[in-house]
């Protein structure tokens, strides 16, 4: 069927393309994993051909591979994503698709789009064509399908396009409920080895390029600062899923480091232990992510054995009552016990703590200044300041309240730092501001529309 399809519909040529990131050459970048899933799902299904290109290992400029591409292809449909902040990056990759082509029509998504649809495509200021929100690998497959054979867009769910004028945000597609039916992401198609050859950290001359895994996508806490754009429910992969991902990539790649990216995996500390057993006959070393409140002596014992690098742990702040704001549902002392675990248990962790909560106030903010000043000589613990990610509650919040009065120009000014809090003056938060880029070597400058 997909052989036939091709032959009756060969005129949607469909390139997908990761964007060149400003900061990559100077800090390195994530390699954006939802887009080789998506990138796998439309080739499994034929739907179209499908071509890729990650333009941050290409030495030309990117009009000239672009235009290469466009000429030796045929290109009808280009697609990319982008998180929120990553506007500055997606914008200008749109502006040279069109200039290069006008009739080219262009495919956004990730969380750029699903965090605030509406203002996203309207930032875009018709550069986008199609948004797509949430999960793409079922919606992307459709929406080709629709586009080649002429149907009716509206019943595509997860889109936002206009139409005549008017903006159509169709329901959104279902979550998808079996992640184990996923193909594996396209990594032959957007560079991988160079991306690990050129990304990491060098320690005791061996480079360490953290290979992602997504054992599983959302979560089941809803953490004021938080988005989860792959949906509302929490699900998880299955082990046998996992480490069939893990075997093809040793097979393919130099793989020495395996990260974990799931928030939740050791929610399920059977779960986590089992997978220890079982890593440790790779040698491989990796990193997982814990909330504090999973960190147990068992769980802790298991990590140590297997040859786990480094544990990421969610503090956020020091504070209690901050912490019920933000809804972690820890407390502080839950924090200092993980740590004193871990550190006991020869294992390194690294973490942060973001201040500006929607209550924070000077004295909850200098309370957790004191504690880091306290930890941070034992314990990797980042300082930063909360941003409203389109999406979140802080942001829908801050919307409510007149802090961000125009969200597309929030989100093309990059999702900056602003002042969140009802319990301090622009002043206060400022003086915050210049007492963390002190701390963190790292420069925030509160930008203010209000």
């Amino acid at each position: 069927m997909a052989e036939q399809f091709l032959t009756q519909h060969d005129q949607s040529r469909l390139l997908l393309v990761i964007p060149r990131y400003a900061s990559a050459v100077q800090y390195g970048y994530i390699l954006p994993l939802g887009i080789l899933y998506v990138s796998a799902a439309i080739k499994e299904s034929g739907v179209c051909p499908v071509f890729t290109v990650n333009l941050n290992h290409q030495t030309d400029d990117d009009a000239t591979v672009i235009r290469n591409l466009f000429a030796e292809h045929r290109i009808t449909h280009v697609g990319t994503t982008g998180i929120s902040g990553q506007f500055s990056d997606v914008y200008p990759l749109l502006r040279l698709v069109k200039s290069l082509n006008p009739s080219v029509r262009t495919i956004v998504g990730g969380g750029i789009i699903t965090g605030d649809p509406l203002p996203a495509m309207q930032a875009f200021n018709g550069l986008a064509d199609y948004g797509v929100v949430g999960e793409g690998e079922v919606t992307i497959v459709r929406l080709m399908q629709a586009l080649s054979s002429g149907a009716d867009l509206c019943q595509v769910e997860g889109l936002v396009y206009a139409d005549n004028g008017h903006w159509v945000l169709t329901p959104r597609c279902p979550d998808i409920s079996d992640l184990d039916a996923l193909p594996l992401p396209d990594y032959e198609g957007f560079d991988y080895a160079r991306y690990l050859a050129t990304n990491g950290e060098v320690c005791n001359g061996v480079r360490y390029s953290p290979v992602a895994i997504v054992g599983g996508r959302s979560c089941k806490y809803n953490c004021t600062f938080c988005f989860h754009p792959t949906g509302s429910h929490y699900r998880q992969r299955s082990l046998d899923s996992i480490f069939a991902e893990i075997d093809y990539l040793v097979s393919h790649y130099a793989v020495n480091y395996i990260a974990l990216r799931e928030e939740l995996f050791a929610s399920d500390a059977r779960r986590v232990i089992d997978f220890c057993s079982r890593i440790r006959s790779y040698p491989l070393t990796w990193s997982i992510q814990l909330r504090v409140d999973c960190v147990t002596a068992s769980v802790v014992s298991a990590l140590a054995a297997s040859g786990c690098r480094y544990v990421f742990l969610g503090i956020e702040s020091a504070d209690d009552e901050i912490l019920r704001s933000m809804r972690k549902h820890i407390t502080i002392k839950q924090v200092e016990e993980a740590l004193e675990l871990t550190a006991r248990a020869g294992l390194a962790t690294r973490s942060s703590l973001i201040l500006g909560d929607a209550i924070e106030s000077e004295e909850s903010a200098r309370r957790t200044l004191q504690w880091w000043h306290a930890y941070r000589h034992r314990f990797a613990i980042d300082l930063g300041l909360i941003i409203a990610f389109p999406g979140s509650a802080l942001y829908q919040q801050a919307r409510r309240n007149g802090r961000i009065p125009d969200p597309v120009q929030f989100l093309r000014d990059g999702c900056p730092v602003i002042n969140l809090s009802t319990r301090m003056s622009d002043e206060a938060y400022s003086r915050l501001a210049v007492e963390v880029s002190r701390c963190s070597g790292i420069s925030f400058h509160p930008h203010s529309y209000v």
